[in-house]
């Protein structure tokens, strides 16, 4: 599959067509792998469900890979990851498209990554759609993850590009290239649970907030966002939704964190809380939203805002 790229230099892969690529993530040190951060990787339903993506041959269409070729050499420079899932509101008569959007689940990546691979399953053996009950200590499982129907959506779960290969637009190849699959597949939408890149830079700001502010200096004939992906995302014909705001949920001991961040911030925290906190909120690098910290319980815990976008299929690039 070709990009809109230097086709002698560039080549798009899925992992069903070169699952050897995908070994490469078994790699802590690969780029991209480290260019994300190290405590998202520690969220619970990333750790469970995020292998499966490439692993089940019924998903591993939906997963990409961007080669850059050197004369003999090949190396992976961006990868995208994707999950179809049955949207139960799409299909319900009760509702409109733009109502039916609004239903995506709070829990943004985490719930949709939940739903997609626990829809999979059940579709690969339906008795367990009935046999397998709903796990009520898991705030992702819903009912619609008991689902067997045939996925009607697509929802991008990660993109990343190397650092030092960005702004070569290959982030928007990957964008094009989920869209086209979603098309190619007769699904009706493709959404995105949007991790902002410089919402880290403003923690305190909210979510909600965030996402209203304009790019300056405003073009006169487009008002586009501040932050940088949300904007590449309108300009590829996305619109916002709404706030998921308990997109990704990471818990663990101070020390863990402390080691998860490299930040030196801990060890300035009290030893007890005041009596009428029940706990203390921590801002660190990379995190969108201060930390959650229970010192006299020895943890703290993560809860990560990201936003819902929507792109209609049918829209040409802007």
């Amino acid at each position: 599959m070709n990009i809109a790229l230097d086709k002698q230099k560039y080549q798009l892969y899925t992992a069903k067509s070169r699952p050897d690529l995908w070994k490469q993530f078994e790699d802590d040190r690969h780029p991209l792998n480290a260019a994300w951060p190290l405590f998202l990787d520690q969220d619970a339903c990333y750790q469970k469900y995020a292998k499966g993506l490439a692993e089940y041959e019924g998903l591993a269409e939906y997963q990409f890979a961007i080669v850059e070729r050197n004369h003999e050499d090949e190396t992976m420079v961006a990868c995208g990851r994707s999950i179809p899932f049955y949207f139960p509101e799409l299909d319900d008569k009760k509702f409109t498209k733009e109502e039916a959007l609004h239903c995506l689940p709070e829990g943004g990546y985490d719930a949709i990554l939940t739903r997609g691979i626990e829809q999979y399953r059940r579709r690969l053996s339906p008795k367990t759609a009935t046999a397998t009950p709903i796990h009520k200590n898991n705030h992702y499982f819903d009912a619609a993850c008991s689902q067997t129907n045939p996925p009607n959506a697509l929802s991008a779960i990660s993109i990343t590009v190397r650092p030092d290969r960005r702004s070569l637009g290959l982030a928007e190849a990957m964008i094009q290239a989920m869209k086209q699959t979603a098309i190619n597949k007769n699904l009706d939408i493709l959404v995105v649970p949007l991790r902002p890149t410089r919402k880290s830079e403003f923690p305190s700001v909210d979510m909600a907030d965030y996402i209203t502010w304009p790019q300056l200096p405003a073009t006169p004939d487009r008002v586009l966002p501040f932050d940088p992906w949300l904007r590449k995302h309108i300009r590829l014909g996305g619109r916002i939704i709404k706030v998921a705001p308990t997109s990704m949920r990471v818990e663990g001991r101070i020390a863990d964190w402390q080691h998860w961040t490299r930040c030196d911030e801990w060890r300035t925290l009290p030893g007890k809380c005041d009596s009428d906190l029940l706990y203390v909120e921590v801002q660190f690098p990379g995190g969108l939203v201060p930390l959650c910290v229970f010192v006299e319980e020895d943890r703290a815990v993560y809860i990560e805002p990201n936003v819902w976008l929507y792109h209609d299929l049918q829209r040409t690039t802007a």
